[in-house]
């Protein structure tokens, strides 16, 4: 195999040394696939840690991270790629239901089938030997991963780690796989436990979910083994809501396919492959898409209940922000507003001012992804609907950023500084003055000269102008 001639050396180094090199887990699975591998997950037998450390260090840079599991991040010399994870083969020992709870010891002594044993799923039960190039496969790993099957090493498997529930999910829908039938039960069966994981672990899967070309088959998968109710109730409730707007029923459609969270589901997968998205893949994008549906309980009283999607933004802020999303790189309060953004009517932005308020109401930027998700809400009709409308506005507020229409504040032809210049005093009235000459610009950008809205500051802060700003 071809590998980079840093790693064949530390092979052979770590070979003569009486120690053996594999290379493991995700970073295995992916080359068997036929994928290129962003990590390089290597496990080494038969050497101490120190000493492979003291290894280590002769070829580059070398740190011991998470002390309990044994790895060290490896940066070998004239390597441009990310750090090396190394490990040593660890048994583990659940010492309870979160997914934290384990009592971990690593051994360079064990074989590495030991090490296997503590693994998920069978597709990351493999070890290839680098020096041999030899694949190890206690559980038929490579057998399932041809046959695109999804198995657990073990009935403990989910028991000991619930998180692992999840991960197969998100395994299964970015790798097309099917769950074996033994698996998909023991999911079911201890479903329940997922809510015992950390919260910001759960994010990190789903993220995972969302790179998926079609995050809807995960989805799906959690609906029916019943993770779904324990992780987000509100978009299970969708299954048995109908879609009344999805106007053609076919023969072959299925109860998921007409209900709320089959649009749901559509407009999640459109987020992903829809061509004509600006910001396809976005993963705030993917969110809003997920929760604009939601509706609260029929047992909230009705006249307690705000506008829908005024509800949904809420619920999906809320949400998210018991999830830890920052951790992932997630801004709640943005797929709120996005939820919220996307209530606006295509006829209502036909004139160009119209247009300019909508863009500087939500954020240049935030318009586009906006526009977006109700590209991806058309689409997830039953049948698609047509786009060229919201297309047209979108093409046509790229026509305003390219002649440079005044957008926002900084896009003024003047700022605080100049206000100060001509008398107006910092504070909330400077603010309320600004904010009144954007409002007039963004209505006529023609007006949007220094000598006009500096005679609009003075006249709304009654003030006779002393003289010109210093430097005019």
């Amino acid at each position: 195999m071809d590998l980079h001639p840093a790693v064949l050396s530390l092979v052979d180094a770590v070979s003569e040394a009486g120690g053996r090199v594999y290379m493991v887990g995700g970073t295995l699975r992916d080359f068997l696939l036929g994928k290129a591998y962003k990590d390089l997950d290597l496990l080494v037998t038969g050497l101490p840690q120190n000493d492979l450390m003291r290894l280590l260090r002769r070829r580059g840079r070398v740190q011991r991270v998470g002390q309990a599991f044994g790895v060290l991040k490896f940066l070998p010399r004239e390597w441009d790629g990310s750090p090396i994870d190394i490990a040593l083969p660890r048994v583990e020992t659940s010492t309870g239901v979160g997914h934290r709870d384990f009592e971990v010891a690593f051994d360079h002594t064990l074989p590495i089938e030991t090490d296997l044993e503590r693994r998920d799923f069978t597709i990351n039960a493999m070890a290839l030997d680098l020096l041999a190039e030899r694949l190890i496969d206690p559980f038929g790993g490579h057998a399932d991963l041809e046959q695109r099957l999804l198995r657990q090493v073990s009935p403990l498997a989910f028991p000991e780690d619930p998180l692992r529930m999840l991960r197969g999910v998100q395994f299964a829908s970015r790798f097309g796989l099917r769950v074996e039938p033994e698996t998909r039960s023991a999911m079911s069966a201890h479903a329940a436990s997922i809510s015992t994981v950390a919260p910001e672990r759960i994010a990190m899967e789903l993220q995972k979910l969302f790179q998926a070309p079609e995050p809807s088959h995960g989805f799906v998968l959690m609906h029916e083994v019943g993770l779904l109710p324990h992780l987000f109730p509100e978009i299970d409730r969708l299954t048995a809501i109908h879609d009344a707007p999805s106007a053609a029923v076919s023969q072959g459609d299925s109860p998921l396919d007409i209900s709320l969270f089959g649009r749901s589901m559509r407009r999640l997968d459109a987020v992903q492959q829809g061509g004509d998205l600006v910001s396809r893949g976005d993963l705030h994008l993917s969110l809003a898409a997920l929760w604009l549906d939601c509706q609260p309980a029929e047992k909230e009283p009705a006249d307690a209940r705000p506008a829908p999607l005024r509800w949904a933004a809420g619920l999906a802020q809320d949400r998210l922000e018991a999830l830890r999303a920052t951790t992932i790189g997630v801004r709640p309060a943005l797929v709120a507003a996005l939820i919220t953004g996307s209530d606006f009517e295509v006829d209502a932005l036909a004139q160009a001012g119209d247009l300019r308020h909508f863009a500087h109401r939500l954020g240049c930027n935030e318009a586009f992804v906006v526009i977006d998700l109700r590209v991806a809400d058309r689409l997830a009709n039953h049948p698609p609907q047509g786009i060229d409308d919201l297309l047209n506005v979108r093409r046509r507020l790229h026509a305003e950023i390219e002649r440079g229409s005044p957008l926002g504040l900084k896009d003024l032809a003047v700022n605080g500084n100049d206000l100060r210049q001509i008398g107006v005093a910092p504070g909330s009235g400077m603010g309320r003055i600004l904010n009144d000459l954007l409002q007039k610009v963004l209505d006529d950008p023609t007006r949007n000269t220094r000598e006009e809205l500096l005679a609009a500051a003075a006249k709304a802060a009654s003030i006779t102008p002393r003289s010109r700003p210093e430097g005019q």
